[in-house]
Order: C-alpha cells, then structure tokens, then sequence
C-alpha cells in the first residue's frame, strides 16, 4: 500500500507544481569557451552581486573575470541602483584604463546590461556583447564560481561585521589573482605581468610607534586570514562542481520554476511554485534547454536545467490531464474555463489569466472580460474575492 501511495503521489502533477522543491535540479557549472591566444581582459565575464548589507555607501559588487586569457579578476564595489550607463563607466574606470579596450563581454540577462543604453555604447564601442540564458547566471559558470568564492569569503571573514565587506574586497581580489589557477597552472598575475607581486610579510620589524604596531598588527593578521579564507573558499566550490548532474532529453516534459514569473497571481506565496509541463523543444548545450512556451508568453525560451524539474506520470495515479475536446456553441468551438487565477492592468482594459479544465498550465491564456460571457459566474466571483 506504502509504495502504491508513493507512486500515485509521484504521479500526481497538481502535487508536482506547488510543493516546495528540496531536490533541485543539480547542475554542474559550465564554463563558456575560451579563445585561443586572446589578451588579458579582452574578453571578460560580468555580474553583479547584489543586496549586500551597506558598507560604506555601497551594497553590490561588479565581478569582472577575464575569460579567455589569465583568468584574474576585478572587484568593484557600487550600488544596487546602478543604471547602464553607470554599468558602461564602470567598465572603463577599471578595466579600460588598465588592459585598453575590451573585444567581448559576457553577462546574465541583468536589465542593466541588456538595456538599450547598454548596448548601443558598446555596439558604437565595437564591443561584441552576449547574455546568458533566461534567469540564470550559472549559463556562465566561471563567473558563477568566482562570485560564490568571494561571496563565501566575504561571508567568513565579515560573518560579525558584515558591514565592513567593502573594507576587505581589495584583499579578497588580490589574494586570488595571486593564487594558481587550475586551468592555467600559473597564477593571473604571472600571466599578466609575469612575476607574482610581493605578500605582506609574515613578521615585521620592532617599532617604537603604538600607531604603526597596531597597523602593522592587524596587516599581519589579515594576511594570514585572506590566504586561510580563499582556500576554504576553494575547497567548498570544488565541492560543489564536483557533485552529479542531472541531464534532459529533447521531446521530454518538465516543469519550469516560476519564482521568476509574474502572473498577476494574487498571492505570490500561494501561487504555484512551477509552471508546465512543457516539451523540450531542442537541448541548447550541457545545461540549457529551449522549451516550447505558449505564445502569449513574451520571454526567452531558453533555460537553465537549475530551473527545470522532470514532469512525471504513473501508472498508479494515471493521466493528469485528459485534454477533453470542446462543446460547439452556436457553431463554434468551446473550452470549458475552470478557473480565473489571475489579473494584470496593461493600461485598459483589465486582463484575466484562465485555466481550462482538463488542461495544464501551459494553456493557460489572458482574456478580457469581454471574452468571459461564458463564464460570468466565475468573473463575478473572482472581482468580488479579490475586491477589484
């Protein structure tokens, strides 16, 4: 009986869309190509971290990583209302003015690098620019791994003082563009300038100074701390990297996350937790997936595995959705709605998002109240319940 249970609740696909996930996806980092003899910064990978407790005026972090040539990196602190053209001087405060002109960037779909401001200086820059898939930055792993390196070495080391991050970024950028890379077998720095710069030293000179000691103190202290913390950082990322990884196929079935959709749903918290299923269209690369989506829907198709989840029938629970044929009404064809789940103002008039019975949510359509006269019962109901 237990394991009849089990299977009909595997099967259930109302079970699958709204309970809390504690088994994502794994998906191992995917680095992007590299390109054969290119020059330090040339090409670059960008990101941003985000909502950091403020630390001297800034609460986010511009993560710079040269992609294909010494693997360094470059911290910049700012902040979260960073515009695009904020974003474009950046770049050229602390990269140009260091390597000279970059040839490509790579970035997540962040609005800042997609926006047309964004693109168009760096199209008359002549900087090619290419985003990674819909909702992920882990499409670009190398700048995935380095943000989870720093942010587990910020974590640790200002895990009392978080609001002193800013204080310690230059020590975390240091400490690894003078650590070997695994890839290179040398570290950024002897890629960049071919020798690695002189550490603070291990042990200093008696002074007679208070002032000097203490700083002298809390130098050496740090050095210590920077080296400890950056290889702990590693280790837990080789961790990560290392453990198994789920693969799709092309014609199978998934559930979409929807933590980043908007419906208009009225709660967000009791709205469903994935959209779906939906067919894999065409399998991308190692961890990217086109799905076929409604044509209403007016985003990217292409996803990352992290947020798919296999859709799943069986033969205890049976077919979850029988897809009944509609009723010919005065000569046309007829679905039955099952369900008003929610609303969005796109100036006028009011739409309404619809569910059909026997259908999944990947039918769902927005309709106007014009084109609800079928089911009024319904549109009433739901205008009184959410008071519109």
């Amino acid at each position: 009986m237990a394991k009849f249970i089990g299977s009909f609740v595997d099967g259930c696909a109302v079970c699958q869309q709204m309970k809390i996930n504690t088994h994502p996806t794994k998906v191992g980092i995917q680095p992007i190509a590299g390109t054969p003899n290119a020059m330090p910064f040339q090409i670059i990978t960008m990101d941003l971290v985000t909502d950091l407790p403020e630390s001297h005026g800034f609460d986010t972090i511009m993560v710079v990583v040269d992609h294909s040539s010494s693997k360094g990196v470059i911290f910049i602190p700012c902040t979260k209302t960073l515009d695009a053209p904020q974003a474009a001087e950046l770049l050229l405060r602390n990269v140009y003015k260091r390597y000279g002109l970059l040839d490509k960037i790579i970035s997540d779909q962040d609005p800042r690098f997609a926006a047309a401001v964004f693109q168009e200086t760096m199209r008359l820059l002549g900087v090619k620019h290419a985003m990674s898939t819909a909702y992920h930055p882990q499409s670009d792993g190398e700048t995935e791994r380095v943000n989870q390196e720093m942010e587990i070495y910020l974590r640790m080391f200002c895990s009392k003082e978080q609001t002193e991050w800013s204080s310690y970024l230059h020590m975390a950028e240091f400490a690894h563009n003078n650590r070997t890379h695994s890839v290179t077998r040398n570290s950024p720095f002897y890629m960049i300038i071919g020798y690695n710069p002189r550490l603070l030293p291990t042990a200093f000179k008696k002074t007679s100074v208070p002032s000097v000691e203490e700083r002298l103190h809390k130098l050496r202290k740090l050095r210590g701390d920077v080296s400890g913390m950056m290889e702990i950082a590693r280790r837990k990322m080789i961790e990560r990297a290392t453990k198994g990884t789920d693969r799709f196929t092309e014609g199978q079935k998934v559930w979409l996350e929807g933590k980043n959709l908007d419906f208009g749903y009225p709660s967000k918290k009791l709205s469903p937790k994935r959209e779906g299923p939906f067919v894999i269209d065409k399998v991308m690369g190692p961890v990217t997936y086109r799905l076929k989506l409604p044509h209403q829907w007016k985003i990217h198709p292409v996803f990352h595995a992290g947020l798919l989840r296999p859709y799943k029938e069986t033969e205890a629970h049976g077919k979850n959705f029988l897809e009944p044929p509609p009723d010919i009404v005065e000569g046309h064809e007829e679905f039955e709605i099952e369900a008003i789940i929610g609303h969005k103002l796109l100036r006028k008039p009011r739409w309404f998002l619809v569910s059909w019975k026997g259908f999944d949510s990947s039918h769902n359509e927005w309709k106007t109240k014009a084109e609800l006269e079928h089911a009024m019962d319904l549109y009433l109901d739901y205008i009184v319940k959410n008071k519109l």
